[in-house]
């Protein structure tokens, strides 16, 4: 009984006004299909939604531009010279920070392909306890003032989230996670300030589109951990085909990217600058990078702060390094746009192919 199960075609029904229509049906074995599409995508989703996005920038962030100049590789002859201008692994100074594909060879190069996911496990960690909070209240509190929920976690989290950055810019080490983990008094003093800013960024830019289409009286969907609101009014809004309306939402996504570029983007720079100022002086990093800030952080042993500043970690980060960060994240956007584009197109022509559709007589088709 158990192997009939197990050799049973899948079905599913369309129903539509409680009459079912459409029945498509697969065959047995797609459910080995299915499992191996899970194998392939379950990596390439945290690749997407961890590697590109997360992991990769923090390089360019942390990055040392003007370390460069001193390094001792300059003092070779040209013809050397014009050979390090390539991408190379022995001379991580040397490795363009606003190219994905660089990056990736320093990780690989650095500890392996699973490089490309170090931190993960610390990530999931501060992102369970911070978002558990947040799903309860979005589940049973409907309070207006419910994104207050989200600041308390942050600030509670900053050692892991300071962890979190130390494991990947640094080489690898035989310590284990938990005596990584850095006091946590001292990362508060450090990062508060910083954790607050970029939490309020963050949700000004989150609900900055929604005040401003209200303020332009129409709506616009609110996103949150559980599903979108007046997202169905905002559909018969954008049915209607008004063309002012088409304008007011054109307005609207460009006041959210602004904001993202202008907000969000630059405290989580100064944020995770602030976080790599704490890292132990006994590691070393797999790139470039100015402990001092330029001379602005003075050890705790001379009589310092021994950490960054949000004005230090703000003015240190040279025109330079903004440039790299900009075309790394557009080049990291339309790397994850063609992925995304090419993984649909495979998985619809692949389920196409095996799935059928056959209809149900009834009384409404014959």
């Amino acid at each position: 009984m158990a192997s009939s199960t197990h050799t049973s075609p899948l079905q599913w029904p369309l129903y539509h006004d409680n009459d079912v229509h459409f029945v498509y049906e697969a065959p047995w074995w797609s459910r080995v299909v299915l499992l191996a599409d899970f194998a392939i995508l379950l990596p390439l989703f945290i690749i997407f939604n961890y590697t590109l996005p997360r992991l990769y920038p923090v390089f360019a962030i942390v990055h040392d531009e003007k370390r460069e100049g001193n390094d001792p590789i300059d003092s070779y002859n040209t013809t050397d010279e014009r050979e390090l201008r390539h991408n190379s692994v022995d001379n991580p100074s040397r490795i363009n920070l606003s190219s994905p594909s660089a990056i990736y060879r320093l990780l690989v190069n650095t500890d392996g392909f699973l490089a490309n996911f170090r931190g993960l496990s610390c990530a999931l960690l501060q992102g369970t306890v911070t978002a558990y909070p947040v799903v309860m209240v979005a589940r049973y509190w409907r309070w207006g003032g419910s994104f207050l929920v989200r600041l308390p976690p942050a600030l509670a989290m900053v050692q892991f989230s300071t962890l979190w950055l130390h494991l990947v810019i640094t080489n690898p080490k035989d310590r284990s996670f938990w005596r990584r983990v850095p006091p946590f008094g001292r990362t508060f003093e450090a990062t508060w300030r910083s954790v607050v800013v970029h939490w309020a960024s963050v949700e000004v830019t989150r609900w900055l589109p929604y005040w401003l289409a209200t303020s332009m009286s129409f709506n616009w969907p609110r996103f949150n951990l559980l599903m979108p609101d007046n997202i169905y009014a905002f559909n018969i809004d954008m049915a209607t085909g008004d063309i002012a309306l088409y304008f007011k939402c054109a307005l609207v996504i460009l006041v959210a990217v602004t904001g993202s570029i202008c907000l969000v983007v630059p405290s989580q720079v100064v944020l995770l600058r602030i976080q790599a100022s704490l890292l132990p002086i006994e590691d070393d990093t797999i790139i470039p990078f100015d402990r001092s800030f330029d001379g602005r952080v003075v050890p705790c042993a001379m009589g310092g702060r021994g950490y960054a500043t949000m004005s230090d970690a703000f003015l240190t980060f040279t025109w330079a390094s903004w440039k790299n960060l900009l075309i790394l994240c557009i080049k990291i956007i339309l790397l994850s746009l063609s992925l995304v584009g090419f993984v649909s197109f495979f998985l619809i022509a692949q389920w196409s192919i095996i799935v059928k559709r056959t209809v149900e007589p009834n009384e409404y088709n014959y």
